[in-house]
């Protein structure tokens, strides 16, 4: 089975069930590609990571996102990991709890197919009391729901190469509406499409090479989110780069890779275009371990 034929077969299995979700807004995704690609997970071997995202830094309640995950070595082509997301916004935390799997194929040449899925469970909590109200009557659009769970089943695959990948996901293919009985409190939020792809080119000295890179969210009922960017590897030992996301935000990052097997990463976004007026910006910080 060629390459084009995995691909497509995927590609119509994911868009038959995509219609819009929660999706987690990480600037350096494809270095931690499982947090919506559970075939991600063991395709770099054993590692531990953690990472933090914050957007509008310096304001009060600003949107915040920790990320933690651990990715267990192949047995046998069978691969298992773990993660755990918490994201706050204001008055609402949602924390997911995540089981992954993947299975690793050689297909023909160099390049390998892997393939995912994710199990696992949600909890969102609104901190009613929090909510600054200048009336205490009754309000049909606040909800009296506190707290609730729902499911998390997702699904991808991951194609790799010697200097290309191409990753294709979902994290969860279920509507949450189907699990809470208050449907005021979890709004539709049908899966989002992850797409991610990559390609290295070997610029013949100092053993440095130039990363190209596109991403894309399918988010159902609102415009496609897409970014585009690249970066430059030395020797393997840093990274440097910056990309453009088509909701007027860019992006710069750097990342140190350490002998003992400690990479560490920084990120910053900010408005351009007609965003360009937005005086605060966003940061993320990760830390990988690799065993």
């Amino acid at each position: 089975m060629t390459i084009k034929k995995i691909t497509s077969i995927f590609s119509l299995l994911f868009l038959g069930n995509v219609f819009g979700q929660v999706d987690e807004n990480l600037l350096m995704e494809r270095f931690f590609m499982n947090a919506f690609n559970s075939a991600y997970v063991g395709s770099e071997g054993k590692s531990i990571a953690i990472v933090t995202r914050t957007t509008w830094s310096g304001v009060a309640q600003a949107p915040r996102l920790n990320y933690l995950y651990y990715s267990g070595a192949p047995k046998k082509n069978l691969s298992f990991g773990v993660s755990v997301i918490s994201n706050k916004i204001y008055i609402d935390t949602r924390n997911q709890y995540a089981v992954d799997a993947s299975y690793k194929l050689k297909l023909g040449g160099q390049y390998i197919l892997n393939l995912g899925l994710k199990a696992g469970m949600t909890s969102k909590k609104t901190n009613l009391e929090d909510l600054d109200r200048i009336t205490t009557e009754s309000n049909l659009f606040i909800t009296t729901t506190n707290q609730g769970n729902y499911p998390v089943f997702g699904a991808g695959f991951l194609i790799q190469g010697e200097k290309l990948y191409f990753s294709l996901g979902t994290p969860n293919f279920l509507n949450p509406e189907k699990f809470i009985d208050d449907s005021s409190f979890i709004q539709n939020q049908n899966p989002t499409l992850y797409m991610a792809a990559g390609y290295s080119i070997d610029l013949g000295f100092f053993d440095s090479t130039i990363n190209p890179y596109v991403t894309s969210r399918i988010i159902p009922g609102v415009p496609n989110q897409m970014s585009i960017g690249g970066n430059f590897n030395f020797k393997n030992t840093f990274e440097i780069g910056m990309g453009y996301k088509s909701i007027d935000y860019a992006y710069v990052m750097f990342m140190l890779k350490l002998k003992m097997g400690i990479d560490i990463g920084y990120a910053t976004d900010f408005g351009v275009g007609n965003n360009s007026n937005l005086s605060r910006t966003g940061f993320e910080l990760f830390a990988k371990y690799r065993f």
